[in-house]
């Protein structure tokens, strides 16, 4: 059996877990004891990514009630015969990735990202794999009740591509790329349009804002359900001159460094790439101490907390960040000196690599 890894991610963006597993692949690519194949969907845009020592394979992907991926992962997974097959997607993949784990006897690893409960037939899910990683250790506190037998279960933080993350700051374009005017404090968020991210909170917490200073804008970055409802929420409130849905971006770099405040009001979170990104690119963030975030934004040190669906703490505490702007910098500044020694690309790929070798390893010792 040959030391290869085929990692498997059927998202569809290049950002969150697909963004992750680029920074591993890539990382991983070094060492020279160990070969990488990847699968992602057909019409992902991680198809386009080119890896020096990777090979690619697409499948179509329907999604996560597509239960005949099973039989497609399965010819991929026959034709390499790779030493460990490593899920990295959960849009349903977990269940299909436990089924290719059991239908084809190799050593398998999952990835949770999400601190999302499970039901109590999760246990029957993992039992199938070799080895669950977790994000945070708040999403292991969750994940790890259903994970009883599994030999090796352990802690893995994402990574943030601190020069990616680092790019000068340029408010011009932001202003005119957004129609903001030039004397306006700008507070955001990325996340997609679905409850648990709290954008409805921060545009209630707007109204606030605006009665104490009149120059703020919100940009709300993202697609999802409720993007109709959140428009509708921003007009019967009067917000529309100050609060508005921007869609989806691939522009998360060259934006993150023109904000004064990242507000990421999330009522469930493994971790949040996006304060990683934040933290490089030194920006001040406002959270909540929901799954992994406090592994991440430490309460007037690294950032201000607030309770989830508290909105006028929301609105507080940007009204505080806009007049203590050494705050904002103190804030900024301890979280990128954090993200830059604790989330870095290398330590990722070391501790997977890791991974990988103890399993190989008791594959041949088993075989």
């Amino acid at each position: 059996m040959s030391n290869s890894v085929l990692h498997i991610e059927l998202g569809t963006h290049l950002h969150g877990t697909a963004e992750q597993v680029t920074y591993l692949i890539n990382a991983l690519e070094h060492y020279d004891d160990l070969s990488q194949h990847l699968i992602c969907a057909e019409d992902s845009d991680l198809r386009h990514t080119s890896f020096k020592h990777c090979t690619t394979h697409t499948i179509k992907y329907a999604g996560g009630s597509d239960f005949l991926c099973v039989k497609r992962l399965l010819e991929v997974v026959n034709s390499i015969n790779p030493a460990i097959i490593h899920v990295h997607s959960e849009r349903g993949l977990d269940v299909w990735g436990a089924m290719l784990a059991k239908i084809s006897g190799i050593p398998t690893v999952c990835t949770k990202r999400a601190d999302t409960p499970e039901t109590h037939f999760s246990f029957y899910k993992y039992k199938q794999f070799d080895a669950v990683i977790s994000i945070s250790q708040g999403v292991q506190n969750v994940v790890s009740l259903h994970c009883e037998g599994v030999k090796h279960q352990c802690v893995i933080y994402p990574a943030v591509d601190i020069k990616q993350y680092s790019q000068a700051r340029n408010r011009a374009w932001l202003n005119k790329t957004f129609s903001i005017p030039d004397n306006h404090f700008v507070v955001a968020n990325f996340a997609q349009y679905i409850s648990q991210n709290g954008q409805a909170d921060i545009i209630l917490a707007m109204h606030d804002v605006l009665n104490e200073h009149e120059n703020v804008t919100c940009l709300l970055f993202g697609e999802g359900s409720l993007k109709d409802s959140y428009q509708s929420l921003i007009e019967r409130h009067n917000l529309g001159d100050h609060v508005k849905l921007c869609g989806f971006t691939d522009d998360v770099a060259k934006i993150l460094p023109n904000i004064d405040i990242l507000v990421h009001p999330s009522y469930s979170e493994g971790l949040g790439d996006i304060l990683l990104q934040a933290g490089a690119s030194k920006c001040a963030v406002l959270s909540t101490p929901v799954g992994g975030i406090p592994e991440i934004i430490k309460h007037k040190e690294t950032g201000v907390m607030m309770a989830p669906g508290d909105i006028d703490g929301i609105g507080e505490s940007i009204i505080s960040l806009i007049e203590t702007p050494e705050k904002r910098a103190q804030y900024a500044e301890a979280l990128h000196r954090y993200i830059a020694s604790k989330f870095t690309i290398q330590r990722m790929a070391e501790a997977h690599a890791d991974l990988y070798s103890t399993l190989i390893l008791e594959g041949k010792e088993q075989a």
